[in-house]
Parts: C-alpha cells; sequence; structure tokens
C-alpha cells in the first residue's frame, strides 16, 4: 500500500529482525497514504452500520472525502523511470485541477509548476503544452490576466508545432475569456468565432456549445441583448441535447442575467429557478450559491429589501458549507447593497469592509474593484469627500492592472471631479488635494 517494503531504510537483515524483537514496527499513521486509507475505511465501515440513522449520507460522504488528505500516488516501481516521471506529472495536474476548482490557486500553481518541470526536463511538448493552459486557467481564475495571457500564448505556440488541435481549442478558449475579461471585445469574439468553427468542423456539439456562450458573453457586456440571449438559447438547447445538465444550468444563469439586466424580473426568477433546481440535481452547491445569489439580486432590484435578504443569507450559508470564500464575498457585498439603499450608510460600509478583506485576502481583483466602487459611492454619499476620492483612485488602479482601462478612467474622473468640487469650496487651492499624487488622506 506504501509502494515500499517493509524496513526499506534498513539494509542489514539482524538490524530488522532486532526491530520486530523490540516491537518497533514501521509506522503505518505517519505514512500519508495509509492515512488516507484508514480514513476511508472508517467512513466505508460508518456506512455498513446496521442503524440506518448511523449511516453518512451521500452530501456527508462527499464533504468527508474532501476533507480527506489529498496525495499524488508514488509511481510504480515496475516502470521505468521516464514513464513513471511523466505518469507522475499527469497526476500533478489532476491535482492542480482539483485544487483550482477549490479555489486553491496557490496550491493548484504550485503542482501545475512541478508537472510543467517534468514535462520541460523529459522533452514532452505535447504534456508541457497542456500544463501550460493550466497554469494560464489558474492565474487567468485569479484575475492575473497578464500572466494568463503569457502562458495561453505560450501554450498555444507549442500545440500549434505539436498538431495538438483539441487542447489547441481549449487555449484558444481560454484566451478568449481572458481578453473579454480585460475588456478587448474584438479579440475575444475573433477567438470564440475561431472556436466555434474549429468546433463545428469537428463536430464536437458540447464545445459548440461552450464557444456560443463565450460569444454570449461577448454581446452581453457590450449590451447586445438580443444577441446574446439568441447565443445563450443555442447554447442551452445543444446542451440539452447531449445531456449536460450543468453546463445547460450555467447557460440559462447567463440567460437570467440578461433578462435581470433588462429589467424583465419574472423572466429572469423563471430562469434562475430553472437554473437553481438543475444545479440542486446535480450536486454543485457552488453554482446553486449563484442561482440563489442571482435570485436576491432580481429581488433586490424590485426593491423587495426583505426577501433579498434571506437569499443573500442563503448564499452565505452554501457558501460556507462549500468552502466558497469568493460567494459569500459576494452575499456580503449584496447586503451591503441593500444597506445602502435602505440609507443605513454605516452598516453598509461595514459590510462593504468585510466583503473586501475577503477579496484582499484571496486576490478577487474584480470583486476588490467593484467593492472599492461601491465604498467610494457611499462614503460620497455621507460626504466623506476625500476617502471616497481615495477609494476612486484605488479601483482606478485595481481596473487598470485588470486591463479595463474604460472603467478605470471613469474612477478616476469621479475622483477628479470631487477634488474640483473640494478646491471650488477651499479658501486655500494649496491645501486641497491632487488626484495622481499618494498623500495620506483621512475621511472626513
Amino acid at each position: 500500500m506504501t509502494n515500499t517494503i517493509p524496513f526499506h531504510d534498513i539494509k542489514k537483515d539482524a538490524l530488522v529482525i532486532n526491530c520486530v524483537i523490540q516491537g518497533h514496527l514501521p509506522p503505518v499513521t505517519e505514512d500519508a497514504r495509509m492515512s488516507l486509507i484508514r480514513a476511508l475505511c472508517s467512513l466505508m465501515v460508518q456506512c455498513w452500520s446496521i442503524n440506518p440513522d448511523k449511516r453518512p449520507t451521500a452530501e456527508e460522504c462527499k464533504k468527508l472525502i474532501s476533507w480527506m488528505p489529498m496525495i499524488v500516488p508514488a509511481p510504480t516501481q515496475a516502470r521505468t523511470e521516464e514513464a513513471s516521471q511523466l505518469r507522475h506529472a499527469r497526476l500533478l495536474n489532476k491535482l492542480g485541477t482539483m485544487y483550482r476548482r477549490q479555489a486553491d490557486y496557490v496550491s493548484a500553481l504550485s503542482s501545475f509548476a512541478a508537472a510543467l518541470d517534468i514535462y520541460t526536463n523529459q522533452n514532452d511538448h505535447k504534456g508541457r503544452g497542456e500544463t501550460l493552459r493550466y497554469l494560464a486557467d489558474a492565474h487567468r481564475f485569479r484575475n492575473e490576466y497578464t500572466e494568463a495571457i503569457k502562458f495561453y500564448s505560450e501554450a498555444l505556440e507549442i500545440l500549434t508545432e505539436v498538431g495538438y488541435e483539441e487542447e489547441r481549442t481549449n487555449v484558444l478558449f481560454g484566451l478568449a475569456t481572458t481578453h473579454l475579461c480585460r475588456g478587448d471585445h474584438a479579440e475575444a469574439a475573433k477567438l470564440y468565432s475561431e472556436c466555434l468553427q474549429m468546433n463545428t468542423n469537428t463536430g464536437n456539439k458540447r464545445d459548440r456549445a461552450t464557444a456560443l456562450w463565450g460569444l454570449g458573453q461577448v454581446h452581453w457586456v457590450q449590451e447586445q441583448y438580443s444577441e446574446a440571449i439568441n447565443l445563450y438559447s443555442e447554447a442551452s438547447q445543444i446542451y440539452d441535447e447531449v445531456g449536460d445538465r450543468r453546463e445547460r444550468a450555467l447557460a440559462l444563469c447567463s440567460l437570467a442575467d440578461v433578462r435581470r439586466f433588462r429589467d424583465e424580473h419574472s423572466e429572469a426568477t423563471n430562469l434562475y429557478s430553472e437554473a437553481l433546481q438543475l444545479f440542486t440535481d446535480v450536486g454543485d452547491h457552488k453554482e446553486r450559491g449563484n442561482a440563489l445569489w442571482g435570485l436576491a439580486e432580481v429581488l433586490r432590484s424590485q426593491q423587495r429589501y426583505g426577501e433579498a435578504t434571506k437569499f443573500y443569507s442563503e448564499v452565505m450559508q452554501v457558501s460556507t458549507v462549500v468552502d466558497d470564500v469568493q460567494g459569500r464575498g459576494a452575499a456580503i457585498w449584496g447586503l451591503a447593497q441593500l444597506h445602502q439603499l435602505q440609507h443605513d450608510y454605516s452598516e453598509a460600509i461595514t459590510l462593504y469592509s468585510e466583503a473586501m478583506q475577503i477579496f484582499n485576502d484571496i486576490g478577487d481583483k474584480y470583486w476588490r474593484a467593484e467593492t472599492l466602487m461601491s465604498l467610494a459611492a457611499t462614503n460620497e454619499i455621507c460626504g466623506h469627500s476625500n476617502k471616497a476620492m481615495t477609494l476612486y483612485m484605488e479601483a482606478s488602479e485595481v481596473l487598470e492592472e485588470m486591463g479595463n482601462s474604460s472603467r478605470a478612467s471613469s474612477a478616476l474622473r469621479r475622483a477628479e471631479d470631487i477634488r474640483e468640487t473640494l478646491q471650488d469650496a477651499s479658501p486655500d487651492p494649496v491645501e486641497t488635494v491632487k488626484v495622481g499624487e499618494d498623500p495620506l488622506l483621512t475621511s472626513e
């Protein structure tokens, strides 16, 4: 079970015999693989309980397994050194993917980097290109778009040389999504369209639907809602045909987002509710929380603040259970919005600050920028002009780092407007603060 013989570190038989006589047997609990096996056996025994009430539910089993130590199996000694190393690299990539799905991006990047080193040393171009894409994905999820583009571009060059078209399509999709997040809509549309054509040519219906969804995202952010609805609807229909309920639910959520932005509350509610049921059916609680968040946003738009509070609170509960830190932060942000709309500015600022701490901790630049903008607006309403100006400037810096120059300029203009207002109201212009400098600003 440990892939080593007992007393593998002792060379002489006499010493082994002496260890056995003395009772110094190989430790089982200290071995990582044995620790995992013991944990699995313990869970299995619980499932065998004669009393059904003492058996863990499927959800409890899933949760317990997710908490167990995750390790990369050691390569078997029967393989050659090269084959063992390559197998180890593949397992590192699987481990990194698991970490990424758990939003543990630091561990994910570490696993992918270790795999990349192995593929590089073994001169395995195909594996290297695939791993570069995994690294790029992790950086994209961390909103580190410059790093993501660098890794995607390197992966694309390698995969084109070796003719690995299937993985090349995945890289193009990731690269398109990164450009979309940076606000480069034309480049994103071009890359998504290339993905769509490639998947149409190969007859890959599921990936074709994903490319359609990507193009829908481009139209949505450009407020071309009719085109977005058509693309999302086509993607949803394909996912339904291939039996992918989770991806269909994600497409339904995107459709719901568009309906919500168009104030089509009834349609949005129906779509979010359908997606919520699908996520519940497939057991994806993280996305279930996202659907609940969408429903909360609809209720907030309808000024049904009491009901919206209940949904945001449920999102917080779900996020806590599945350890979705980002989801919890978004729920707190939503609750802050409710307090702001009801003129409870003190509580709103407290909640925004709590959400800000979460987004700072996980390095989520998108939500950090959104929260900075919300905090700035709330402080501005409260008359805390210097504080608001500082927050707008900080938001501008974050947005610029993300590549969203348009919103960065808007935030900076807002800070400039406040500065000019302060300057007009001040009897001594010398004492006013200049945007672009870095003074120690305090709230009024």
